[in-house]
């Protein structure tokens, strides 16, 4: 799955939980304003700490069970490799850059 960010955010791809990225059309500076507050620059060069919870919304899945604990594996394989921050409930992302 992924998260489009273009006049809008959107979670693409919401039933891949093998790969999770931020596909940009623009630079990292516009791309973290577009999530207005729900994500920060990380440490790493194009990496971003995306809200685990805004993830959620952005799925509109809450109620579907599967879904969930799809997505709650793929954290935990993400957490297993340092990509969770359990402090502050984020997820860290690679941006995939335009050509």
């Amino acid at each position: 799955m992924f998260i489009a960010v273009a006049d809008n955010l959107t979670l693409e791809d919401q039933d891949n939980f093998e790969e999770f990225h931020i596909a940009i059309d623009g630079d990292v500076a516009s791309a973290v304003s577009a999530f207005a507050g729900r994500a920060i620059a990380s440490d790493r060069d194009n990496h971003l700490w995306i809200d685990i919870a805004f993830i959620q919304e952005l799925a509109n899945k809450t109620a579907e069970a599967e879904w969930q604990a799809k997505f709650h594996a793929m954290l935990d394989y993400a957490n297993s490799n340092g990509w969770v921050n359990e402090a502050t409930n984020q997820v860290e992302a690679h941006l995939q850059l335009p050509c």
